[in-house]
């Protein structure tokens, strides 16, 4: 599993380099239409200027041939063929053409046959001086161009020029180092080109693009030409991608100016350029790398320390301190909050865990010294409540305990007072007769005895029975620090619950930031996180389920002790009837003696027989007595082990009321 660092890391460098590639490729991609769009304003230029050369350079040799139809000498009347032919092939040197020549109307020449079908002489007859395209000397067979110009009377005088002479115009135009120039007719055929078979053998690109598409883009811009057009297109020749600007020449020719750069010498710069900036955006993002894995440090860090002290604290681990981030961010504020959480939670149950254990060494003076807070206040108040009254029951079993001790020692003492005067009775029985008014004396002593027994033996049963009420109120105490218990369960529950909750809110989040895509993998990264927290304070709340448990098991072991008690009352009471019961035997006996005493003399025999009896229920009441003495020492020293807020001194609990 990545780590939140490491993915921050890869989100942000990702987002930094999809964000330097788009920077990057839009100045590039605007910094090269700006230079294709500067290129194509240079070269319309560049050709604009070179246009005035051409024209200048194309001007010159009609004004040559224009300034020999002028010529006053071919003239003058009377003029001979051979003078003429003189003339015309003496300035023809001069003037850097093969040779002058004149066509009359028809187009027939004494040198070329006749030309009446050649577009020169057709133009120039019309009026306009004008420049033919390349074609084949019927001299020679070579490459010449023919420029003819009106003669007067429907003439046409002409020069023929050869093509190696007539390109010197273009000759030297030169546009960086494979830049250079070329014409082009109106008919869109090359009639000038630094490659001389270009012009001596021009292509028709036209039906070369309907059969190779690769050949279309130069056919568009001879299309343009064809159309009139200026300005500058794109082509492929010999295999090389060029920018081609285009303008027209001045003349009746209709010829275009076409110049040519190849798009790798215009982009030279550009390229350059573009490697510059792929290489400052390398550098940028290596920085930028560098950079976020030092901030990705500095911002997860706070957050890999929350989380292992999340981890601690599910393992029960409060007592570590969380150093909290500085500064007021959320990571800070977070990590704050949960430092203060974890002292929160130490408190508390550091609070419940020293009054417990007080409670544990039957010590009930125990009281919570620590303010609680929200949804704690209750479990405080619960505590607070099971302590008070688990004070009020042991000070209300502790106060009955001494009455109980109190009331046994007097019964125990009638009891062997009894029992010591059925021993004398029991001696005496032959001297009744003789002291007759000595055992009537004895007999009303022992009513009254008798008497005052069952008084002190009702006494203690109401006492006994109030310890029993009271021992009945100890346990109904307990049974509310069970059901206070339950409302401490209840709490941790609705802390799981909120866990839950949680972790639920978190995968909502998760699935909708799935949803956004790009967009929502920073808010994916945050949402796993609240999913992890969350299952980790679920865990701690389980941890606290076993501290708050334990709590409860103390509790229960003090209702144990409990029940004990009430078991050793119920005994007490059990016993306490009994010597009820002997106490009335014995009232019942004395009442018979007091009869027997009236007929003493009809019943000396019953007089032995009751005296037995009586001896013999009072070693039962003393016996009884004893026993009831000893249950009430062992309540009292159960109840002497537990400390409760209104304790009295040790010395005085034990003095008798």
């Amino acid at each position: 599993m990545k780590s939140l660092k490491t993915k921050l890391r890869v989100f942000i460098t990702i987002l930094v380099l999809v964000t330097n590639i788009l920077a990057t490729g839009i100045t590039c991609w605007l910094y090269y239409r700006n230079s294709v769009s500067q290129n194509e304003q240079d070269a319309s230029q560049l050709a604009a200027a070179y246009k005035l050369v051409v024209d200048s350079g194309m001007s010159g040799y009609r004004s040559k041939v224009e300034t020999m139809a002028r010529n006053s000498r071919l003239n003058q009347p009377g003029l001979s063929e051979s003078e003429t032919q003189g003339i015309l092939s003496l300035t023809a040197r001069s003037d850097g053409f093969n040779y002058y020549a004149i066509a009359d109307p028809k187009g027939n020449t004494g040198k070329d046959g006749n030309i009446a079908q050649e577009e020169f002489f057709q133009e120039a007859a019309g009026g306009n001086t004008f420049v033919g395209s390349p074609q084949k000397s019927k001299q020679d067979g070579s490459l010449v161009l023919m420029i003819a110009t009106p003669f007067g009377d429907g003439k046409v005088l002409y020069g023929e020029i050869s093509y190696d002479e007539f390109s010197r115009i273009i000759s030297n135009i030169k546009v960086g180092d494979e830049g250079y120039a070329f014409l082009v007719d109106q008919h869109t055929k090359t009639v000038v080109h630094p490659t001389k078979s270009a012009a001596e053998n021009p292509v028709d690109y036209f039906a070369l693009a309907k059969k190779d598409k690769s050949y279309q883009p130069i056919a568009n811009v001879f299309q343009q030409i064809k159309d009139k057009k200026t300005g500058t297109g794109y082509s492929v020749y010999n295999g090389v991608k060029r920018l081609v600007a285009f303008i027209p020449l001045a003349g009746a020719e209709g010829w275009y100016l076409a110049v040519t750069t190849p798009v790798s010498q215009l982009m030279a710069n550009l390229y350059n350029t573009l490697v510059i900036n792929v290489v400052i955006g390398i550098l940028i993002q290596i920085a930028a790398t560098i950079i976020t894995a030092i901030f990705a440090g500095k911002i997860t860090k706070p957050i890999v320390d929350a989380t292992g002290r999340i981890e601690l604290l599910a393992q029960g681990d409060l007592a570590t301190d969380l150093v909290a981030a500085r500064g007021r961010d959320e990571v800070a504020r977070l990590t704050k909050a949960l430092d203060n959480t974890i002292r929160g939670l130490r408190t508390y149950i550091n609070d419940i865990s020293g009054v417990l254990q007080r409670v544990s060494e039957n010590d009930l003076t125990a009281e919570s010294t620590v303010t609680y807070q929200g949804d704690f206040i209750p479990m405080q108040q619960a505590l607070t409540r099971i302590l008070e009254s688990l004070n009020q029951t042991f000070i209300g079993i502790t106060q009955a305990a001494l009455q109980v001790h109190s009331g046994s020692e007097e019964v125990a003492l009638g009891a062997q007072n009894l029992a010591q005067n059925s021993a004398e009775q029991a001696g005496t029985v032959e001297q009744l007769t003789n002291s007759l008014k000595n055992v009537s004396g004895h007999v009303r002593n022992n009513a009254d005895h008798a008497l005052a027994m069952e008084k002190l033996s009702n006494e203690t049963l109401g006492f006994v029975n109030k310890g029993s009420g009271q021992m009945k109120e100890m346990l109904q105490s307990m049974k509310d620090i069970n059901s206070s218990s339950a409302q401490i369960m209840d709490i941790i529950k609705v802390i799981n619950d909120i866990a839950a909750q949680t972790n639920i809110l978190a995968l909502n989040a998760a699935v909708e930031a799935a949803r956004a895509g790009e967009a929502g993998k920073g808010f994916a990264v945050v949402a796993d996180e609240v999913r992890s927290l969350a299952s980790k304070s679920a865990q701690a709340a389980e941890s606290t389920t076993s501290l708050i448990q334990n709590s409860i098991d103390s509790v229960k072991k003090g209702m144990t002790i409990a029940d004990q008690t009430a078991q050793s009352l119920k005994e007490i009471v059990e016993k306490t009837n009994s010597v009820n019961e002997l106490i009335q035997r014995i009232t019942d006996a004395s009442k018979e003696q007091a009869r027997a005493v009236e007929e003493l003399d009809s019943g000396m025999s019953q007089i032995s027989s009751v005296t037995q009896t009586n001896s013999a229920t009072a070693e039962e009441s003393a016996a009884a007595s004893e026993q009831l003495t000893s249950q009430s020492e062992m309540l009292k020293e159960l109840m002497e082990k537990f400390k409760t807020r209104e304790q009295k001194d040790p010395a005085d609990q034990d003095a008798p009321d």
